[in-house]
Formats: structure tokens, C-alpha cells, sequence
């Protein structure tokens, strides 16, 4: 007896059940592709927010830039498309920090839409690096 394989079987069921169970588990797939997809991109967008604070930080805190420049250098490298996050560059002599603190909209990351329904509205990556001296 000749073993066929599984689109074989398909095509010879005439009954429609195979039909029924494709169309019914096609959606159920696609939408898990599609939130695989997702947070893939999520999490490398915010690994990436995360990445570019820890660098503006270091540039600031080495006196490579001053705030302001450390901030624009920051959205510069962290714009994704026509959407750029939110950034706060501040330097405390007093405690000689320096602080990077990123906002933005978890929706943004999330090109599909459907990973940001369960994070929250916005993720926030804070950064401190101890500034050097002079």
C-alpha cells in the first residue's frame, strides 16, 4: 500500500471538513506570525532605545556634548520612520550625574498594533552614567 502524503490527502478529500479546518486554523496562525512579529520588533526597538541612551550618557558624562546636543544626538539616532521619542538629557553637578531619559509610545514599537494593546502606553528607559572630570 502506497503511503501519500498530507497535501495528497487534501486534494483527494472531497468531503469540504479539510476546507473547513484550513480556513478555520489559517487566521489562528497568521495571527500568531503576526504577534511573533511583533514583539520581535518591540523588543528589538526598545533594545535599541536602551542602547543609544547608554551612549548619549557616555558621550555627555566625557564632556562630548553638553545636554542639549546630547538630547538632539539621541532622537537623531533613535527615530523610527517619521516617529521620534521623546528625550530629557540632564546634567546634576551636584550629584555629578548625568541622566538620560527616554519616552515613547509602546504603540510606535509595535509596527502591527497588536503587542502594544498589552503593554502600556508608553515605556521608559532611564540612564545614568556618573560624569567624569575635567
Amino acid at each position: 500500500m502506497a503511503q501519500h502524503g498530507p497535501i495528497r490527502r487534501f486534494l483527494r478529500v472531497t468531503d469540504g471538513s479539510a476546507a473547513v479546518e484550513f480556513t478555520m486554523l489559517v487566521p489562528a496562525f497568521l495571527g500568531f506570525i503576526l504577534f511573533a512579529a511583533d514583539t520581535a520588533t518591540s523588543y528589538t526597538r526598545q533594545s535599541n532605545l536602551w542602547s543609544v541612551s547608554q551612549q548619549t550618557a557616555r558621550i555627555v558624562s566625557r564632556h562630548g556634548l553638553d545636554a542639549e546636543a546630547g538630547a538632539r544626538f539621541a532622537e537623531e539616532h533613535m527615530r523610527i520612520g517619521d516617529y521620534t521619542p521623546d528625550v530629557v538629557v540632564t546634567i546634576n553637578e551636584a550629584d555629578q550625574l548625568v541622566t538620560v531619559v527616554v519616552t515613547a509610545d509602546s504603540a510606535e514599537l509595535a509596527p502591527f498594533g497588536i503587542l502594544s494593546r498589552a503593554l502600556a502606553d508608553n515605556i521608559s528607559v532611564t540612564v545614568s552614567q556618573a560624569l567624569e572630570p575635567i
